[in-house]
C-alpha cells in the first residue's frame, strides 16, 4: 500500500471516470453508488443509495481524514478529471503540506459565487440565503476569496482536520454547493487555503467538460442537525 491516495466520488451516475494506467506510487479509491462499477487503475468503494447523492458526494469529498485513513496524503479529484501527468511531479513543484487547492479564475466572493448558483439553479435560494446569513451572522467579510474545489490536495494534520469537520458541518446544515461554504470553514477554524492557479493545475490534471444528468436536489425534507445523523441519513455510517 502506498502514503498516497488518489480518490474521487461518483454518485447518481454523475461522471465517467476515466481510467488510470501506470500511475506508480499512488493507490486510487472510487466511491460510487453503482455496484457493478469497475474501472482499470480503481479500487471500487461500493456507497449505498442515498435520498440526497448530492450532498453524499460532497461529504464524502470532504472528509478525507475520516474516510481515506490510513493514508498520509490524498488528492481528490472530481470524477471529470483525468491524470495526465504522475501526480508526483504535482506533488513535488507545488505542495508543502495543508490544503491546497485552485483559485476560482472568474470569482471571487461568496456574493458573487450565489449569484452564479442562482442563476445556474444549482440549488435552492432559501438554502443559499441561510448561508450567507449565516456566514453574516459570524462576522464573515467575504474577503477571502474563492476555490475552485475540483482538485483538493490534503495532508491528515489536525489543522486540515477541523477544516474538513467545520467544513463538513457547514454544508450539512446549510448549502450543498462546498465553493459556499469552504471559505467560511477557513473563516472559523483560522487554517488557510493554500493555491494554485487552474492553467498550472490542468499540465497534470486536465477537466473533461460534461455530465451524465443533473443532480436534482429535494426540496422537501431536512437533514438532521448533528454530524452523526446526517452521516447515518446518507447511509454512511451504521
Amino acid at each position: 500500500m502506498s502514503n498516497h491516495l488518489i480518490y474521487t466520488v461518483v454518485t447518481n451516475n454523475y461522471d465517467k471516470v476515466k481510467p488510470v494506467i501506470g500511475v506508480e506510487g499512488f493507490d486510487f479509491w472510487l466511491f460510487t453508488d453503482q455496484e457493478d462499477l469497475k474501472i482499470e487503475g480503481w479500487e471500487t468503494k461500493v456507497l449505498p443509495k442515498s435520498e440526497n447523492p448530492i450532498k453524499q458526494q460532497r461529504l464524502l469529498k470532504i472528509n478525507s481524514c475520516e474516510f481515506t485513513t490510513p493514508y498520509e496524503l490524498t488528492i481528490y479529484m472530481d470524477g471529470n478529471m483525468e491524470i495526465i501527468q504522475n501526480p508526483q511531479k504535482f506533488l513535488d513543484k507545488f505542495f508543502r503540506g495543508g490544503f491546497l487547492t485552485c483559485e476560482h479564475p472568474k470569482r471571487s466572493s461568496l456574493a458573487e459565487e450565489a449569484k452564479e448558483i442562482l442563476r445556474k439553479k444549482k440549488d435552492l435560494p432559501e438554502n443559499v440565503e441561510r448561508t450567507l446569513n449565516y456566514a453574516k451572522a459570524i462576522g464573515y467579510q467575504d474577503d477571502l476569496g474563492l476555490f475552485e474545489t475540483m482538485v483538493l490536495v490534503r495532508d491528515k494534520s489536525p489543522e486540515v482536520r477541523a477544516l474538513e469537520e467545520s467544513w463538513a458541518k457547514i454544508l450539512s446544515e446549510y448549502s450543498h454547493r462546498d465553493q459556499l461554504s469552504l471559505p467560511i470553514a477557513s473563516y472559523l477554524t483560522k487554517v488557510p487555503i493554500h493555491i494554485i492557479e487552474r492553467t498550472e493545475l490542468f499540465k497534470y490534471i486536465k477537466r473533461n467538460r460534461g455530465h451524465h444528468i443533473s443532480l436534482k436536489f429535494r426540496k422537501k425534507g431536512e437533514a438532521p442537525s448533528s454530524k452523526l445523523d446526517f452521516f447515518k441519513w446518507l447511509g454512511l455510517k451504521k
